[in-house]
């Protein structure tokens, strides 16, 4: 009967992490969208100032091809932040299903939340180093554009946390254990 439980509170562990996982990678696949960046830009002009300071904008998008007059080095670096904004993501959120397998429905959400926050941190401030080194910045380069990126990261992650939030709530919880 444990061991029943145990593969059960495994199973439901894997499905929200997983289930995290995915609607990152449609996170990144969308904003890897030309048309869909085209289109957002156009239409929220203000989101692309702090990118004029040099901080990475939105998400990281996962694409097959560079965009733009961007080279393959830039875009490899790119995919590269989109991969570690689901690996950081998928990472939080097992480590939160581990930590408190019985937690309620408002924690799942908040940690589905908080797990693409920590994502987008990461992968903002790998972009900001990426940019550094590609600016070729000093010393206040180095410092200031991974943070920048992280803070910014963040809070794309705060307009953006609630769709792996409610896909974590969607996701049936571990089963509670009996006194």
């Amino acid at each position: 009967m444990r061991t029943t439980r145990v593969i059960d509170a495994l199973r439901a562990r894997t499905d929200a992490s997983a289930v995290v996982a995915c609607v990152c990678l449609l996170l990144v696949l969308a904003h890897g969208s030309e048309t869909l960046l085209t289109a957002f830009t156009a239409r929220a002009g203000l989101s692309v100032v702090p990118s004029a300071l040099g901080v990475p904008f939105a998400l990281p998008g996962l694409r097959a091809t560079p965009l733009g007059a961007t080279d393959w080095t830039w875009q490899l670096c790119e995919n590269f932040a989109a991969l570690l904004l689901i690996a950081t993501a998928t990472a939080r959120m097992r480590r939160h299903l581990r930590i408190r397998p019985e937690a309620g429905r408002a924690r799942r959400l908040f940690a589905g939340w908080t797990a693409l926050m920590a994502g987008t941190a990461a992968a903002g401030t790998w972009r900001g180093m990426v940019t550094a080194r590609m600016l070729e910045s000093g010393l206040w380069g180095w410092l200031l554009l991974p943070a920048s990126g992280a803070l910014f990261g963040a809070l794309w992650g705060v307009a953006l946390g609630w769709l792996p939030g409610a896909a974590a709530l969607a996701t049936p919880a571990p089963p509670r254990a009996v006194s």
